[in-house]
């Protein structure tokens, strides 16, 4: 073999053993546990990541960044209450942080889920959303934002105190820490209110009962008027902890409000997402003649 030969060999595998070097680097940053996850419950309970059993509550540990599912078992004897799981996204260097209160149903139960996402710029940003009520009022520092999905692109990177609060719901209170370069993400659980009564029904009065159905306040035009008489599949409005019920563009919590419906009145059902949790509902708009709604919030009729 030439010197030239062997010179080019040196060079070849001085060249593979440092691609193989990086690859490998990343390849253990990737698998680095940065990322941090405080879980706190009542009653205690085990907690599983990704199927994985990984402890028990109160737990604080490290992980890998990235999105993951957390399963929490509670320890108790009680049949009826029962597990809970979600989807959270862990970041690199910071903690998200999981608190839930579990109850006899799922209804009485609470909690709330707070982790902090890289946002552009220096500035830090807020979101607030809620999974129960789909509407809930929300108080920063003392200062009403309106009713969730809230969103607060420009905000002091300090403590701030955040109260989400709804009828026939028990407020709840977190307080939580905005940084710079992150948006800071609340979604909260209200528990609903023991022994509350039933939701108001709405009874049709009979042609046949020879009484005069009181005057109604006919709404604006840019409020939507029901069918008067409407044949099946209808949705019915039911109560809401708002009064109203919004009507999205798109099956989603975030999808742009383009109207509203209140609890009583009745539209044509068009169709229902997949997966369930929407309605989509014929409407008399300026822009548009159909839009969806929760099925939290509404019964079918088919």
């Amino acid at each position: 073999m030439s010197r030239s030969q062997l010179i080019a060999l040196i060079l070849i595998f001085s060249v593979i053993g440092i691609v193989s070097g990086l690859l490998y680097v990343r390849l253990v940053h990737s698998t680095r546990a940065t990322a941090g996850l405080k879980i706190e419950t009542e009653p205690p309970s085990v907690v599983y990541i990704d199927n994985v059993q990984v402890g028990r509550t109160p737990l604080d540990k490290f992980f890998p960044p990235g999105e993951v599912t957390v399963r929490l078992v509670p320890e108790t004897t009680s049949p009826d209450i029962s597990t809970y799981q979600t989807k959270v996204r862990l970041t690199n260097k910071v903690y998200t942080v999981i608190k839930r209160e579990f109850a006899a149903t799922d209804s009485l139960s609470a909690g709330e889920t707070i982790s902090l996402i890289p946002y552009s710029g220096s500035e830090s940003a807020l979101s607030v959303e809620t999974t129960e009520p789909e509407s809930a009022l929300v108080s920063v520092d003392g200062q009403s934002q309106g009713f969730s999905p809230v969103s607060m692109t420009s905000i002091a990177a300090s403590d701030h105190l955040i109260e989400v609060s709804a009828p026939g719901y028990n407020s709840r209170t977190v307080q939580a820490k905005t940084v710079s370069g992150y948006q800071l993400s609340v979604t909260v659980k209200l528990s609903a209110k023991a022994n509350q009564p039933p939701p108001p029904s709405f009874p049709t009065p009979s042609p046949s009962s020879g009484s005069t159905p009181s005057a109604s306040i006919t709404p604006p035009k840019t409020s939507i008027s029901p069918t008067p008489s409407i044949a099946k599949p209808y949705v019915l409005i039911s109560s809401t902890p708002t009064g109203f019920l919004r009507i999205r563009s798109t099956s989603s919590k975030t999808g742009t409000e383009i109207g509203q419906v209140k609890p009583g009145e009745t539209y044509p059902f068009l169709e229902e997402s997949k997966p369930a949790g929407w309605y989509l509902i014929k409407v008399d708009l300026d822009a548009t003649k159909s839009g969806w709604i929760s099925s939290d919030y509404a019964q079918l009729f088919r």
